[in-house]
């Protein structure tokens, strides 16, 4: 075979390995990237939450938690700190506290209501971070 033909061909080789291996790279950090955007929880408005009312994600929480702590007896209070966004769902932040021998609330986590009100999971809440951990209710 004329040398230049061998030539071109293996040029030929070459570029389409490398096309291939560059669309397969795309689509593998287009996947990633959308696997972080799905898990990465963002800090949105409460009044830009769409489902539940804030007032009825806090009644989730004693409905699901109850009025007190059955172990200690102290009294559950949960209020609304904010709303996150996790891929396409929405969730209240509410912060939960106790009323420790009836003297002074203590702060004892976060839940994450979702706006559906179909879930709860527990968590925390830093000034940078948010965490949702584990499910703990689900309708």
């Amino acid at each position: 075979m004329n040398k230049n033909i061998i030539c071109i061909i293996l040029v030929i080789v070459l570029l389409l390995a490398t096309g291939g291996i560059l669309y397969h790279k795309t689509n593998m950090d287009a996947e990633t990237e959308q696997a972080v955007t799905e898990s990465e929880i963002i800090e949105i408005s409460v009044d830009e939450v769409t489902g539940i009312t804030k007032d009825e994600a806090e009644e989730l929480c004693y409905f699901v938690m109850g009025e007190k702590d059955e172990e200690t007896g102290y009294i559950f209070s949960f209020g609304t700190s904010g709303a996150v966004k996790k891929g396409k769902k929405q969730y209240y932040v509410i912060r939960a506290s106790w009323l420790v021998d009836n003297s002074h609330l203590s702060y004892i986590g976060d839940f994450f209501v979702s706006a559906d009100g179909k879930e709860i999971y527990n968590g925390y809440v830093s000034p940078d971070e948010y965490s949702m951990q584990d499910i703990i209710w689900s309708k």
